[in-house]
């Protein structure tokens, strides 16, 4: 291919990476769950749907695949499709499998910080952002800057296999923090939370790094048994 043909396809490249609309209503349907909108095991009525999103049944139907494969909603043959129920054993599947991925992207992101220390500016900002949210009590937009700030640490490892795999996962865990934060007592947690995580990548601690994951992470499931344990006693 001459290189005349190659910039003519460029811009056709780059029109491809805006998501879909299908891609649009799977990210709203997303929110929805994580912010207590759509509740698990509730009904999802396409008609319903399409005319809350501004949009034709054929890109609904197609999010709705994407999130039936992602293990958000589930299809049940006569009854229509439904939000999948997260249960605690679920958090733990979804949670062992961020620790061991994002401990990978840590390992591979410190020599990178080490060498382009400028880099860490864009996880301050993104700890900004999650800190003014949370002074708003916006929860929605501190999951967002919560969801960015990992997703940023992914990108700068450099390893594609760690991030295709996250991102697999992303909508899913997009969902546990909405959870979380139903949860949450200390408005003001989220930001030193992560700015520890940010000082131990550019301090380079690796093994440090590998404890504070896992604490990060398993938070959740912490906090949601100790709600029900209250609740049961």
């Amino acid at each position: 291919m001459h290189a005349s043909d190659v910039r003519s396809v460029l811009p056709v490249l780059e029109m491809a990476r805006q998501p879909s609309l299908a891609e649009q209503a799977a990210d709203a349907i997303v929110t929805g769950v994580a912010s207590g909108a759509l509740q698990p095991g509730q009904r999802l009525v396409e008609a319903d749907l399409a005319g809350l999103l501004n949009m034709s049944r054929v890109p609904l139907r197609e999010a709705l695949k994407i999130l039936e494969v992602q293990g958000i909603v589930e299809s049940v043959p006569h009854r229509g499709t439904r939000v999948a129920p997260i249960d605690h054993r679920r958090l733990d599947q979804i949670s062992e499998v961020r620790v061991a991925l994002e401990r990978i992207a840590c390992r591979d992101a410190i020599p990178v910080y080490a060498a382009q220390p400028g880099e860490l500016a864009k996880l301050d900002r993104l700890i900004h952002q999650m800190e003014r949210a949370a002074s708003r009590i916006d929860w929605i937009d501190v999951s967002r800057a919560d969801l960015a700030f990992h997703r940023e640490i992914m990108r700068v490892s450099g390893n594609v296999i760690v991030q295709t795999l996250w991102e697999g996962l992303s909508r899913l865990i997009f969902i546990q923090f909405g959870l979380e934060i139903l949860e949450e007592r200390d408005t003001l947690a989220y930001g030193p939370m992560h700015r520890h995580l940010r000082d131990l990548l550019a301090a380079g601690d690796g093994a440090a790094l590998d404890r504070e994951i896992a604490d990060h992470v398993f938070r959740l499931q912490r906090r949601l048994r100790g709600t029900a344990d209250r609740d049961a006693g």
